[in-house]
């Protein structure tokens, strides 16, 4: 049922004016389901050049842009964990949880003040 796993690709939309204008990095997702990297994740990170491992990021691109709705959608992600870190993954993401998630906050605020009344061409 599940042979496919981890497999798929999903064109993102081009936002360059977003990216510099806010100073923001473009990354290749990958998902999986566990805080934890196995080794057909890593594998399948490295074959796909992968920058990040998230776990929800491929379900809401396949619903919302790629197959059910047809919406455009920007992804900002946080890095709480670090697949090569020294400490244990949980141990990590629960050190760095109030960091990203301000982090994000104030980026979050700043893309929503870009993108208000602009089309995708201008981003």
């Amino acid at each position: 049922m599940f042979d496919l796993y981890g497999v798929g690709l999903r064109q993102a939309f081009s936002t360059p004016n977003l990216l510099k204008d806010l100073n923001l990095k473009i990354g290749r997702l990958s998902t999986g389901d566990s805080l934890d990297i196995s080794t057909q994740d890593e594998s399948l990170i490295i074959a796909n050049d992968a920058t990040l491992k998230d776990m929800e990021g491929a379900a809401v691109a396949y619903v919302a842009h790629a197959e059910l709705l047809k919406v455009p959608v920007i992804f900002l992600k946080a890095v709480t964990d670090l697949i090569d870190g020294d400490k244990p993954t949980a141990e990590e993401f629960l050190q760095n949880l109030a960091l990203v998630t301000s982090s994000l906050e104030e980026i979050a605020t700043k893309v929503i003040n870009f993108i208000n009344g602009k089309t995708l061409s201008d981003l």
